[in-house]
């Protein structure tokens, strides 16, 4: 007898109201629609997140897609990651240290879940070469960040 820590019927209900949390809880804290704080964005995410889980065709439809929209939201925080790089003021000297910790920790990803990225991706494109474009890429940004950091 097989003994589990997770019941496989409870996960998708798990997944599905964690993404829901999230995806509110960013959401409402990112836009400030109607200035709460985060204690007030935290339970409106609750309910909303408790209310999605009740639905069974979402939960069903976010079984099925949460792999794809969890890569679409990695692409989009690290766009959101490049575009904080990019927008630095002129004479003020940012700490870089904690980006270039991220792109690191993302970068060790990526090496470590290339076989799950690829899965993902059209047949026309050569995974190697999608590998070595986003691997340009980061290893680029890194050495960036390092360089604008130094007393240059």
């Amino acid at each position: 007898m097989a003994i589990t820590l997770i019941d496989p019927t409870v996960v998708p209900y798990v997944s599905t109201f964690l993404f829901v949390f999230a995806l509110i809880f960013g959401l409402l804290s990112y836009s400030k629609v109607g200035d709460f704080n985060k204690r007030v964005n935290a339970m409106l995410a609750l309910a909303i997140a408790g209310f999605s889980v009740l639905y069974e065709p979402l939960v069903l439809t976010l079984s099925q897609y949460i792999p794809i929209a969890a890569g679409v939201l990695i692409i989009v925080f690290f766009l959101a990651l490049v575009k904080k790089i990019f927008e630095g003021k002129e004479g003020s000297k940012k700490d870089y240290f904690p980006l270039i910790v991220v792109i690191a920790i993302l970068f060790l990803l990526l090496i470590a879940l290339a076989d799950v990225f690829l899965a993902f991706l059209p047949g026309n494109f050569d995974p190697s070469v999608v590998l070595w474009g986003i691997g340009l890429v980061f290893v680029i940004l890194f050495f960036w960040l390092i360089y604008k950091s130094g007393d240059a």
